[in-house]
């Protein structure tokens, strides 16, 4: 069943994002970028060029009893969608990672979540006063945009959630074409998010390099680790070792003769 948030399920969202951002410390702070290192705390994070129609991103819960994770959870981030729907994806795994799988109107939650989560609603307001010009413009929302690193049309829906603009003005906003808002953003020199393509595996590459340094693994193991995140032993500052040479014979006659 997929139907729309009941106001019973639009607080208890409310109070689970204010409560989250409390814990972390991010009452007074825009999340941002940041929603990265809380993921890395929660989770063992894949960050993989999945395909512009793939998933934004997912989660694979690990093992449980009595509602307790023994160990911490999968998520993949598709880096082949720009960075601010990353953002997002973020924060919509961070929910299912807390709050689990629920109901048939689970993705609802944790988008609702997400968004009350990345722009609350407090901050949305002192910064939209700043620039408030007695209007919201197509300008102002890609302003907002880029502070708080959420997709447009994430502000879009934020701002009617928020009560400041009408659901008229809403479906207006929310009518105009990817292309258009591109256009937008390059007319008023607003940053365009890209996708990255990075691939990035947890913390692999420290693994690895932790594991060649003590002997571990071989140099030739190490390439192959540090590949996966298509990195190589120079990009992190490590040279292969010199090979051990036998003496020649001109050096061997020489020692004896010492």
């Amino acid at each position: 069943m997929n139907r729309e948030l009941n106001a019973y399920e639009v607080n208890k969202v409310k109070t689970c994002a204010r409560a989250k951002l409390g814990e972390y410390r991010k009452i007074n702070d825009i999340m941002g970028y940041q929603i990265f290192s809380i993921l890395q705390i929660c989770a063992r994070v894949i960050y993989y060029p999945l395909g512009k129609d793939a998933p934004w991103g997912f989660t694979r819960l690990t093992g449980s009893q009595n509602n307790v994770q023994h160990e911490k959870p999968f998520v993949a981030i598709n880096t082949s969608i720009p960075s601010d729907c990353q953002v997002f994806a973020a924060a919509h795994e961070l929910y299912h990672i807390w709050y689990g799988k629920n109901s048939g109107n689970d993705e609802k939650l944790a988008s609702r979540f997400a968004a009350e989560f990345l722009v609350d609603e407090v901050l949305l307001r002192q910064e939209l006063d700043l620039r408030s010009t007695g209007e919201i413009t197509i300008k102002s929302i890609l302003q907002l945009c880029e502070i708080f690193a959420v997709p447009y049309r994430t502000m879009v829906r934020r701002l009617n959630e928020t009560g400041m603009i009408s659901e008229q003005k809403m479906a207006e906003l929310l009518a105009i074409s990817e292309k258009d808002i591109e256009c937008f953003r390059r007319r008023y020199s607003f940053v365009m998010p890209k996708a990255d393509e990075r691939v990035v595996m947890d913390n692999l590459p420290e693994l690895a390099a932790t594991a060649y340094e003590k002997g571990l693994i071989t140099f030739e193991k190490l390439e192959y680790l540090l590949g996966l995140s298509n990195l190589t032993p120079e990009d992190i500052a490590i040279d292969k070792a010199p090979e051990y040479e036998f003496p020649t014979d001109d050096e061997i006659d020489s020692i004896m003769e010492e």
